[in-house]
């Protein structure tokens, strides 16, 4: 679903896998949320039953989360049905993000969303800049249940490593050198990007109007091309705090990193 892609909320992906490992581990690929996953694992595992197992995980979440599946549990519940199970779990860890961030995360903008053109219409909840990183999370926990402990996967650039070390290039928002990025290394850690120099719509002098909103102004952030990556225990709540620190800007970084984020900013955040 290339829409997904195109309106990953305030958490489009923005990271690049540059994984090296001395074991050289097997890799698995597929399609989900409109964009590519990845898979590097150690160890002895069937490959096509893990590949069909993360699919279905995915594919899962998708069904729970998509803004654009019109029976989605998300769809259902934004025409006033009540929250399934799964969907009540992600909005209690929205509704935490956007008090922890003093409103910087709002997830209750997809009416905003849309009149700003990122959006598939309709009002009421757009948990896009959780999905992948639930997604992920959803997937590793899947892995290490199955066993498989030294991975990393990855979904788009949502990007979560178990045990291991796991080196991770974070995708450069210069358009002339998208790969000269910063290189981390990963283990038993989850990070997530946000930024604007893959979605927006309009350019004002040097700042892009991104599908990222500010929740007090209800408009597109205006940023020159820049990203923010945060890395913290999983990736649905690297994500959330990645969308809200784009709209804070760099001050804003004391507020994750009191709850022990590390906080990485690429390009021209002002």
């Amino acid at each position: 679903m290339k829409r997904w892609a195109i309106l990953a909320g305030a958490a489009i992906v923005l990271t690049m896998i540059g994984f090296k490992h001395r074991a050289a581990p097997a890799m698995l690929t597929g399609r989900a949320m409109g964009c590519e996953w990845k898979l590097l694992a150690e160890g002895k595992w069937e490959r096509q039953s893990v590949h069909a197992e993360i699919s279905e995980e995915l594919e899962h979440w998708e069904q729970v989360l998509s803004t654009w599946r019109p029976g989605s549990d998300l769809s259902r519940y934004n025409r006033g049905e009540a929250a399934s199970p799964d969907l009540t779990k992600v909005l209690k860890m929205a509704e935490a993000l956007q008090r922890e961030s003093h409103g910087a995360f709002d997830h209750r903008m997809l009416a905003d969303l849309t009149a700003a053109e990122f959006g598939p219409g309709g009002k009421g909840v757009d948990l896009s800049s959780l999905g992948k990183g639930i997604a992920v999370d959803a997937v590793c926990e899947r892995l290490k249940r199955r066993g498989i402990h030294r991975h990393v996967f990855s979904l788009a650039g949502e990007v979560r490593a178990g045990e291991g070390k796991w080196p991770v290039m974070i995708e450069s928002p210069d358009p002339g050198n998208p790969a000269a990025g910063e290189v981390i290394t990963l283990s038993n850690q989850a990070m997530a990007t946000s930024g604007n120099y893959h979605q927006w719509n309009r350019r004002e002098g040097d700042k892009l109007a991104s599908h990222i909103l500010n929740p007090v102004t209800r408009q597109p952030v205006l940023r020159p091309p820049c990203g923010v990556t945060v890395i913290g225990p999983d990736a649905a709540t690297a994500s959330g705090w990645a969308t809200a620190l784009f709209v804070l800007g760099p001050d804003g970084n004391p507020l994750a990193e009191a709850r022990g984020y590390q906080v990485i900013w690429t390009g021209q955040a002002k």
